[in-house]
């Protein structure tokens, strides 16, 4: 007992500097309130932000719709691989991208809810279309910290009558596991070794050294990130196919029916509004494509993507894009990695 008590004092001081370095380091900023209040603060004003890196994307858009002056017509809705979408692409001045990394059905509904409550009369709703938002397994849990949102959304507007009370209310105490966490004290000595800071500035200009917050949502990524060579970009889908499961697409073997019911109440609540929806599916790298046609487990992405078409037409909706690259003629050159294409492949998608 004695010993066990002498360990346990030899360790304490040990944990104590882990727990010092994670809180005050912060690399991920979860500890620390006012960061992405700040970037709505320059956002609403007309401003890009650049120098942006890990920071909160459904906080962000609370405080970004929350503060904003004068309200979009358009918004997108989506994921990262809808985020590059922006004002000139569609020569739209009152359009938001209401984007966040990752996003499920429960993100979009959520943050369309954040519009309306706001009193906002949007017009039309563009729609990032990824196979994973029918994925029952997709394990996001981003989505959580929008809970009361999409839960008030699906009890009062859609009448589902869920409680998600038991789902996510562990959800606001599980940052702070990151303060004994080896991981993050690991990504917390990185930072300070890279003389890194979390100082993000007002801009004007897009394309900047670090990654972009544009003041219609849209998002640029860095100079390191988007300046690359052909086989780079080539070795990033190939990572992205290594890490098998491919993202997202984890235990997804059915498309899920409770979220088609969902989807299908949220488009016809959208459409009785009055409110044009339009579906973009953005493509998958050439090597990522071909994996999936090599690998028949993920031929349940085809099976979306013919799903959604098939919802499209029913309810007479546009659709922009498709998974399948060479249907645009897309090479390696119009993507960033094997999830993301670029600019330039946005530009030919919506020009033709």
């Amino acid at each position: 007992m004695k010993l066990y008590l002498k360990s346990l004092l030899l360790l304490l001081p040990i944990a104590i500097f882990i727990i010092a370095i994670n809180f005050f380091v912060d690399p991920a900023n979860i500890f620390h309130n006012g960061y992405e209040k700040g970037i709505a603060e320059h956002l609403v004003k007309g401003y890009n932000v650049t120098n942006v890196e890990n920071y909160n994307e459904r906080l962000l858009q609370k405080y970004f719709i929350d503060n904003m002056k004068d309200y979009p017509d358009i918004i997108a809705l989506g994921s990262s691989r809808i985020m590059q979408l922006n004002s000139p692409f569609l020569k739209e001045d009152k359009f938001i991208n209401s984007g966040v990394s990752g996003a499920s059905l429960e993100d979009d509904i959520a943050i369309y809810y954040l519009y309306e409550k706001r009193g906002c009369k949007i017009k039309k709703v563009m729609l990032g279309i990824d196979p994973w938002l029918l994925n029952d397994n997709h394990t996001q849990t981003g989505w959580k910290e929008l809970r009361n949102e999409y839960a008030f959304f699906l009890n009062n507007q859609l009448k589902q009558n869920i409680n998600l009370g038991a789902k996510t209310k562990a959800y606001d105490y599980l940052k702070y596991k990151e303060l004994l966490s080896r991981s993050y004290f690991k990504s917390s000595l990185q930072f300070i070794q890279r003389g890194s800071d979390k100082t993000y500035y007002p801009t004007k200009n897009t394309v900047n050294k670090g990654f972009t917050r544009v003041a219609d949502g849209s998002i640029y990524y860095g100079e390191a990130f988007r300046m690359v060579s052909p086989d780079d970009i080539e070795k990033r889908a190939l990572i992205n196919i290594e890490a098998n499961p491919v993202y997202r697409l984890g235990d997804f073997t059915t498309l899920s029916g409770s979220y088609k019911t969902t989807f299908t109440k949220f488009i016809d609540y959208l459409q009785k509004k009055n409110i044009e929806v339009e579906f973009f599916l953005s493509p998958y790298h050439p090597i990522v494509y071909e994996f999936f046609k090599e690998n028949k487990y993920y031929h349940i992405v085809f099976k979306c993507e013919d799903y959604f078409k098939q919802f499209a037409a029913v309810h007479k909706i546009k659709v922009i894009g498709s998974y399948y690259p060479s249907k645009y003629e897309l090479d390696n050159l119009y993507f960033l990695d094997g999830l993301h294409c670029n600019e330039k492949a946005i530009k030919k998608i919506f020009e033709i």
